[in-house]
């Protein structure tokens, strides 16, 4: 999906949390990823519906009773007036239509639909931030803002982030990262 023009998208607050986290050394790459899945989750949130997601589900006859039609890419663009016109929306639409037409079928083309879409929406992202690091900082710092965003790219973990989405029905976020809020509980050092 990336070798379109690349569309950028505003910098929402979840991910400028994780900016400020990528820029600050005291935050592990675990809480990075943390505050990765939740600015991720929140864009899915925001412009998922979930008539959309349900209407996905019913198309990829995710049941327990499995798959028994592979649906067409044309029966997924069906659903596009379900996105409401939204770019997250639309971007899932377009990975599931590439995902289906590549032969993959039920709960595992879904999550590989939003696995594609989380990166896609990564990328946008990342650029965008590296490119406000790299016009507004130091170099120094922006070298050092540069090679921390290598620890957000984890294709496993996105991945389990989209068979959370997947398996729970809907794109809420699950779990908000962690807040700390004393001097006890602070980052780690």
């Amino acid at each position: 999906m990336s070798d379109g023009p690349h569309r950028s998208l505003p910098m929402g607050r979840r991910w400028k949390k994780l900016a400020e986290c990528v820029d600050n050394a005291s935050f592990s790459a675990a809480e990075v990823r943390e505050r990765r899945d939740s600015a991720i989750l929140g864009e899915f949130s925001r412009e998922i519906p979930n008539r959309l997601m349900s209407s996905l589900r019913e198309v990829l006859s995710i049941s327990d009773q499995g798959v028994l039609i592979a649906p067409s890419g044309g029966e997924i663009e069906y659903l596009r007036p379900q996105a409401n016109g939204t770019p997250v929306g639309n971007l899932l639409l377009d990975c599931l239509v590439e995902t289906v037409n590549s032969g993959q079928t039920g709960e595992g083309a879904l999550i590989a639909a939003f696995s594609e879409a989380g990166n896609e929406i990564l990328n946008r992202q990342l650029r965008g931030m590296a490119e406000h690091y790299q016009r507004e900082g130091r170099a120094k710092r922006a070298t050092h803002f540069q090679s921390r965003l290598g620890a957000i790219h984890d294709i496993r973990s996105m991945e389990g982030l989209a068979r959370r989405i997947v398996q729970g029905g809907s794109a809420t976020v699950v779990r908000a990262p962690t807040r700390y809020t004393g001097l006890d509980d602070g980052v780690r050092l």
